[in-house]
């Protein structure tokens, strides 16, 4: 009988990124090996993507508020019988479907669903996509300050592992928890799918930079669109293709609905022949974990320009492998543009060093089979 897993990302129901993808990578590698894997959220992309892939996926509860700090901390007791709820139904959920592990990506679920995995002797993973350090943890050394982190805090003691995505998150969070010791903490950093073999024949358009990703404030989405118009100065047949939907979609579109240079596709269900078709892959967002959508550029050998912030560094070797500009600086981030655009060769050069420094450290096959898998047949049956 194959051993059953939990996949948990409860994140809300409109939201689908990175953090969601990872899941449907990591449940189709699980599956390869024997295991059940069944992915655990409330978000209906990755619910749709899931069953899309033939992939089992549960819908979880989900705790619509999820704001608790200042003044809302006089309702922490309301948000405690919300984690009670919770808790009934993992408990629920574990009686029914028995998993040997369980993965848990999300903040409430982490204070829900661990301890009550711990009474059934189901072995608890956890796996940080940048929450820890963005939203969940803030201030949490200061007292009377964030219980709920203070909570997860407490929860990250019963985990099995605490698995960083970067050495980034790692030291994030070292230097948040600092006098407290956590002796499961380790680094498994993300990886993409080679799949460059399949995308290597697609024609390039002359002179074309690409964004796949969210399109939401903190992207850099408006930099991007500033900086090109610049670049358009001196290179007036140059495009710039922009994939992917969010919040601020209709916000920015509006911005270039007269110029024909600078396209809005909407979200794509192709992502690795959007990034092939374009000679330049850019990413100048404001904060990032370790980018799935840097990692494809990389992996499909790509002229990169990143913003230098965060887990980016770690894929963006500068003048190495790719450029890297300052966060919200769009003259730097036109001339990088601009740069690539005139320095083809050495642009060229950069690309096969990201390609190869991605074979060397983010194919996601050979992560799996020496870090992850390991984990998950670290069990016993109970």
């Amino acid at each position: 009988m194959n051993k059953v897993v939990f996949l948990v990302r409860n994140v809300s129901p409109e939201k689908y990124g990175g953090g969601e993808t990872y899941q449907l990578m990591l449940a189709e590698g699980l599956r390869g090996h024997g295991f059940k894997p069944y992915i655990v959220t409330s978000s209906l992309g990755l619910l749709r993507e899931a069953r899309k892939n033939g992939l089992d996926a549960i819908r979880a509860p989900y705790i619509n508020q999820q704001n608790w700090s200042g003044w809302r901390n006089i309702l922490f007791p309301i948000y405690c019988i919300k984690i009670l709820k919770l808790r009934k139904w993992y408990k629920q959920v574990f009686e029914e479907y028995k998993p040997s592990t369980v993965n848990i990506q999300s903040r409430d679920d982490w204070v829900a669903a661990t301890k009550m995995a711990k009474k059934k002797h189901i072995q608890v993973l956890w796996t940080d996509h940048m929450d820890f350090r963005s939203w969940v943890l803030t201030n949490v050394n200061v007292k009377y300050k964030n219980w709920i982190g203070k909570w997860v805090l407490y929860c990250a003691k019963k985990a099995d592992r605490i698995i960083m995505i970067s050495d980034y998150e790692r030291e994030c969070f070292e230097r948040i928890v600092g006098h407290r010791k956590y002796n499961n903490v380790i680094t498994i950093k993300n990886g993409v799918r080679d799949s460059y073999n399949k995308y290597n024949g697609v024609k390039k358009i002359k002179d074309s930079v690409c964004y796949v990703g969210r399109i939401v404030d903190y992207k850099g989405i408006g930099e991007l669109i500033t900086a090109f118009s610049e670049v358009c100065r001196e290179y007036p047949d140059a495009k710039l293709n922009i994939y992917g939907d969010g919040n601020d979609y209709d916000k920015y579109r509006k911005m270039v609905v007269s110029d024909k240079r600078i396209i809005f596709h909407g979200r794509t269900n192709k992502p690795l022949e959007a990034i092939a078709e374009n000679e330049i892959f850019v990413l100048p967002s404001y904060r990032e974990g370790l980018s799935l959508s840097l990692l494809d550029a990389a992996m499909m050998k790509k002229k990169i320009i990143a913003s230098d912030v965060d887990g980016n560094p770690e894929i963006v070797v500068g003048g190495e492998t790719g450029l890297l500009v300052p966060a919200r600086n769009k003259n730097e981030l036109s001339k990088a543009i601009i740069w690539m655009l005139a320095h083809k060769k050495e642009a060229e050069r950069m690309a096969r060093n990201a390609r190869k420094h991605y074979e060397k450290n983010f194919c996601f096959e050979s992560i799996f089979e020496e870090k992850i898998l390991p984990l998950y047949n670290n069990t016993k049956e109970e």
